[in-house]
C-alpha cells in the first residue's frame, strides 16, 4: 500500500469517532438532492397523464396540479428544508470535530520534538502546518467525506427514475461515464503533486516572513526594507508560479468535466427526440428525461471539484503526517526510570557531540561537579560552551561517552524528571504573550500568589512591578516587548526562583543589560546561585570571579581548569582572555589582588 493511501486511512482514524455526524450530514444531502428529484417525475404525469387528458374538465385539471404542487411545497418546507439544514451542521461539525484532534496531536507532537527539529524547521513554516494545512485536511471531511455518499445516493436514484422513463435513452446518458473516470484520475494525482509543492513554499514563505518580522528591529536598524521587499516578491513569485500551475491543473481538470457535462445532454436529447418522432417516447417522459440531466451530471461535475479538493486535502496530510510520523530524537528509554531527589553532582564522561557526525563540536570533554559548585565556562565564540551546559538537561545526546546527574545518566531517566530539577536563564529573556504572573508561573503553575510574591522579590522584580498599573496582572506583550531587556530577565529569574531547580544553567544573562540592570540582576543570581549547582557562561570576566571553578574552553575541549586566581597565576589562555578584556594598562598582580580578592 502506497504511502499517500496509508496516510488516508490514518485519517480516516480521526474521523471514525464522528461518523455519526457523517451519517447524518450524508442523509441530510440525500434528502436535499432526492427531493427535488420528484419534480420531473411530476411534470411528467402533469404533461402526460393530466394537461393532455381530454377526459378530464379544467375543474379536474385544475385540482390535480394544485394537489400536486401544494404537496411538493409542503414536502419541501417540512422535509428538504430541515435536512438541508442538518447536511451543513453536521458535515461542518464532523469537519472541525475530526480536524480539532488532529490539530492536537500535531501540537502534541511539535511539542515534544527535540531542539534539532527546531534548528532544521522555522517556526512559520511549523506554524503553517498547524493552521494551513490542518484547514486543507478539514476540507476533505466537510465536503469529500459526506458529498460522495450523497451524490452517490442521488446517482443512484436518479437512474431509477431514468430506467423507470425509458432504459435505452438511460445507456446513452451514462455513456460519458468511462470519459469522466478517465479525467478523474488523469488529474487527480497531478493536482495533489501540485498541490504538494503550493504548500511547501507556503511554509518556507512564511518561516521567512516571521522571521523578518520577528527581526524587525534590525531589519529598520539596517535600512534593509528594500532588500526585504525584492527577497519577499522573489519568494512570492515562486509561490506565484506554482499556484498557476495548480490553477492550470484544477482548471484543465474543469474544463474536461464541465464540456463533458454540457455536450452529454445534448447527445441524449439528439437521441430522445428521435425517439419521441418515432413515437416510442412521449413528449412528458422527453421533457421528465431532459429535466433529469441537470441532476445527473450534477454529481459527475461534483466529484471532479471533490477531486480537486481531495487532492488537495491529501497534500495537505501528507505533510501533516510526516511531522508525526518523524521520531524525536530525544524521548524517554523503554526501561527510563523518574530521577529521584537530586543533589546536583553533575559529570561528563569523555563527551563527544556534534550538529552533525562528522563535525564534532565537542570532543573528549571530561569534568566533575560538585553538588552546589558554582562552574564558569569561559572561552572564544565557537568554542562550545552552550553547546555543553545544552547536553545536561538533555536537549542533545552526546554520540559518545556520558552525561550524569549523581551518578545516574542522563539518557536512562525520564526526560521530565530530569528537567523538573534544572532552570535556564539565557541572555535573551524569552517571554510568552499574556501577564507577568502568567509568566512568572511557568516555572510552577501551582505556586501560591505568597510563593509567587516571594520569587520576585528574591529577583529583584517586585518594586518595578508595583510600579506598573496592573502590578503582576500588567500583559507583558509578544516577547515581553512592552517591558524593558531588565524587567524581562528580573521576571526570567523570578521564574528560575519559583521553579528551585538543584542545576542553574545561566547563559550570559547580564551580558546585553546597562549597569544599573546588571547590578540588579547580578545580585539577584548570587542569592538564585546559593546552595545550586550553577553553570555559568559570561563574557564578562568580572562576574565569575566568585566561581569554584573556572572551565576555559577551545575547540570543543577544556584546556584549562582552576579557580580564578589558579588560572591567572598558570599565564595561560584565561590570563590571556582577562588582559584582553581589561587591557595591559593594569598590571596582572594588581588584576589577581584587586579581583580575585
Amino acid at each position: 500500500m502506497s504511502q499517500h493511501r496509508t496516510n488516508f486511512f490514518r485519517f480516516l482514524r480521526y474521523v471514525l469517532p464522528y461518523k455519526k455526524y457523517i451519517v447524518l450530514a450524508a442523509l441530510g444531502g440525500m434528502v436535499k438532492f432526492t427531493v427535488p428529484l420528484l419534480f420531473p417525475k411530476l411534470t411528467q404525469h402533469l404533461i402526460d397523464e393530466v394537461f393532455g387528458n381530454a377526459a378530464l374538465t379544467p375543474a379536474e385539471k385544475t385540482r390535480e396540479l394544485l394537489t400536486l404542487s401544494g404537496g411538493l411545497i409542503a414536502l419541501y418546507l417540512v422535509v428538504y428544508a430541515p435536512w438541508t439544514y442538518q447536511r451543513h451542521y453536521f458535515a461542518g461539525k464532523a469537519g472541525h470535530r475530526s480536524v480539532f484532534d488532529l490539530r492536537c496531536d500535531l501540537y502534541y507532537r511539535i511539542l515534544r520534538m527535540s531542539h534539532s527539529f527546531f534548528s532544521r524547521n522555522k517556526s512559520g513554516a511549523i506554524v503553517s502546518r498547524l493552521i494551513s494545512d490542518i484547514q486543507l485536511a478539514q476540507n476533505l471531511v466537510g465536503s469529500a467525506l459526506t458529498n460522495v455518499w450523497m451524490d452517490a445516493c442521488a446517482l443512484i436514484v436518479l437512474l431509477w427514475f431514468l430506467i423507470s422513463i425509458d432504459p435505452p435513452t438511460t445507456a446513452v446518458a451514462l455513456a460519458t461515464m468511462p470519459l469522466y473516470l478517465y479525467f478523474f484520475k488523469k488529474f487527480g494525482r497531478k493536482i495533489k503533486s501540485a498541490s504538494y509543492d503550493v504548500q511547501q513554499e507556503i511554509a518556507t514563505m512564511s518561516g521567512n516572513a516571521n522571521e523578518k518580522i520577528a527581526g524587525s528591529t534590525i531589519v529598520h536598524a539596517f535600512t534593509q526594507e528594500a532588500r526585504e521587499e525584492k527577497a519577499f516578491l522573489r519568494e512570492s513569485e515562486k509561490l506565484f508560479l506554482k499556484v498557476m500551475r495548480t490553477i492550470t491543473l484544477q482548471g484543465m481538470n474543469i474544463t474536461c468535466m464541465s464540456t463533458l457535462t454540457n455536450i452529454a445532454p445534448v447527445i441524449v436529447m439528439l437521441y430522445a427526440g428521435m425517439r419521441v418522432i418515432g413515437e416510442r417516447m412521449t413528449g412528458g417522459e422527453l421533457v421528465a428525461v431532459l429535466m433529469y440531466l441537470g441532476p445527473l451530471y450534477l454529481p459527475l461535475q461534483r466529484f471532479s471539484e471533490l477531486n480537486v479538493i481531495f487532492a488537495n486535502s491529501m497534500a495537505a496530510i501528507d505533510r501533516i503526517f510526516e511531522i508525526i510520523d518523524e521520531k524525536p530524537e530525544i524521548a524517554d528509554r523503554p526501561n527510563a526510570a523518574a530521577l529521584p531527589d537530586v543533589r546536583g553532582r553533575v559529570e561528563f564522561q569523555d563527551v563527544v557531540f556534534g550538529y552533525h557526525d562528522d563535525q564534532p563540536v565537542l570532543r573528549g570533554v571530561s569534568f566533575v561537579a560538585e553538588a552546589g559548585a558554582k562552574v564558569a565556562l569561559v572561552g572564544r565564540s565557537g568554542s562550545g560552551k552552550s553547546t555543553l551546559i545544552s547536553l545536561i538537561p538533555r536537549f542533545y545526546d552526546v554520540h559518545s561517552g556520558a552525561v550524569r546527574i549523581d551518578g545516574h545518566d542522563v539518557r536512562e531517566v525520564k526526560v521530565k524528571s530530569l528537567r523538573q530539577h534544572i532552570a535556564v536563564v539565557l541572555q535573551d529573556p524569552i517571554l510568552f504573550s499574556g501577564t507577568i504572573v502568567d509568566n512568572i508561573r511557568y516555572g510552577r503553575p501551582e505556586a501560591s500568589d505568597e510563593e509567587v510574591l516571594r520569587a520576585c522579590r528574591d529577583a529583584n522584580a517586585l518594586d518595578f512591578i508595583h510600579e506598573l498599573p496592573d502590578g503582576l496582572n500588567t500583559e507583558v506583550g509578544e516577547r515581553g516587548g512592552f517591558l524593558s531587556g531588565g524587567q524581562r530577565q528580573r521576571i526570567t529569574l523570578a521564574r528560575a526562583f519559583l521553579k528551585n531547580p538543584r542545576i542553574l544553567l545561566l547563559d550570559e544573562p547580564t551580558s546585553a543589560l546597562d549597569s544599573e540592570s546588571e547590578h540588579l540582576i547580578q545580585d539577584a543570581l548570587e542569592r538564585l546561585m546559593k546552595g545550586r549547582t550553577t553553570f555559568i557562561i559570561a563574557h564578562r570576566l568580572s562576574t565569575i570571579t566568585g566561581a569554584d571553578t573556572v572551565l576555559v574552553m577551545e575547540d570543543g575541549r577544556i584546556v584549562e581548569a582552576g579557580s580564578h586566581r589558579e588560572l591567572l597565576l598558570a599565564g595561560g589562555i584565561y590570563r590571556q582572555l582577562c588582559e584582553q578584556q581589561y587591557g595591559f594598562a593594569r598590571q596582572s598582580i594588581e588584576f589577581i589582588s584587586g579581583i580575585a580578592g
